[in-house]
């Protein structure tokens, strides 16, 4: 609702994983780059792990659109499935069809599929989101995908992204084999104040915008309260603009973000002390929204509400 009080094209602090508002921090393009390298220089596993909200997800579509028109990819974002599943999981997302519904006839159309691909110069690589969540038996099973290779390169790239957890998955003695196949790595590491204040600007700006004015202790604060984790500075900015909206005041200063970071204290979605949230998800609109929001919409379309023309005048005072 409050996009259009804002003159706002769209709301910048949604917290799905859209590429179009990806901030490129150091860390982020430094992670993108290294995996670009590793899936272009065919180096079997590659590695990514991050604390939640750290952007694993954004960066994995980011780099799908960044991969070479020749190159097949499977993005796989639910990995609580067997080695079976996962092996059908793959050949479904290549658009393969294989003879029979064995492990071996999903193995063999996949392998054809595969020297096709590196016959033409073409790629072919599965990227695997929440890795933390595979079994023992499924990681195996990406093991033996591993083994689909020539005598030069590997046939299949395969992106495992996860939490810090997955290292410690990985490091289990009956991985050791995969683990020692994990050529490229890269932990992402959460935003520093710098990079917040980037990031708050460029959401904003790919949002359209907007006339609103973000104050530097704004930014300061939301940068404490969310640790730089860009899922909770999505939102904590959310919150804030709501509150902002509340009062009809197009200034988001500390006392509007403290007044955000405090409700979704109570609500359980950010410790008292800033840390690290207790759930990676919170509603748009806090509770004191509620009671107006039926009249506002009553309001909306008995008046015919509507904004004159749009204005954009982000400003960020240092």
């Amino acid at each position: 609702m409050y996009e259009k009080f804002f003159f706002l094209k769209e709301k910048p602090f949604h917290i799905t994983p859209d590429p179009k508002f990806l901030y490129l921090s150091k860390k982020h393009r430094e992670a993108i780059d290294l995996l670009s390298f590793g899936v272009g220089e065919r180096k079997g596993f590659i590695l990514l792990t991050g604390e939640v909200g750290t952007g694993k997800t954004t960066l994995c579509r980011a780099l799908l659109e960044k991969l070479p028109k020749n190159t097949e990819s499977a993005l796989i974002l639910n990995p609580v499935l067997s080695e079976d599943d996962l092996l059908k999981t793959v050949t479904a997302d290549f658009g393969l069809e294989p003879g029979g519904d064995s492990a071996k006839d999903h193995l063999d159309v996949l392998n054809r599929f595969l020297l096709k691909k590196a016959a033409s110069r073409g790629a072919a690589v599965v990227i695997i989101d929440e890795a933390q969540n595979l079994n023992p038996a499924t990681l195996e099973m990406i093991r033996l995908l591993s083994n689909l290779e020539t005598e030069k390169e590997k046939l299949l790239q395969i992106v495992l992204v996860g939490q810090p957890e997955l290292r410690d998955k990985l490091s289990l003695p009956e991985l050791r084999q995969l683990n020692q196949r994990v050529i490229v790595r890269y932990h992402l590491n959460p935003l520093d104040l710098q990079e917040t204040r980037a990031y708050i600007e460029n959401r904003l700006k790919v949002a359209g915008g907007g006339n609103l004015d973000f104050r530097e202790d704004a930014i300061r604060l939301v940068f404490e309260k969310s640790q730089g984790i860009p899922r909770m500075i999505n939102i904590v900015c959310d919150r804030a603009l709501t509150a902002a909206f509340i009062d009809e005041k197009r200034v988001i200063d500390a006392e509007t973000v403290k007044k955000a970071a405090s409700e979704l204290e109570d609500d359980g979605y950010l410790k008292k002390d800033g840390e690290a949230p207790v759930s990676d998800t919170a509603p748009a609109y806090s509770r004191y929204m509620a009671p107006i929001v039926l009249s506002a919409f009553v309001l909306a379309f008995i008046a015919g509400l509507f904004i004159g023309p749009e204005v954009y005048n982000f400003t960020v005072h240092p």
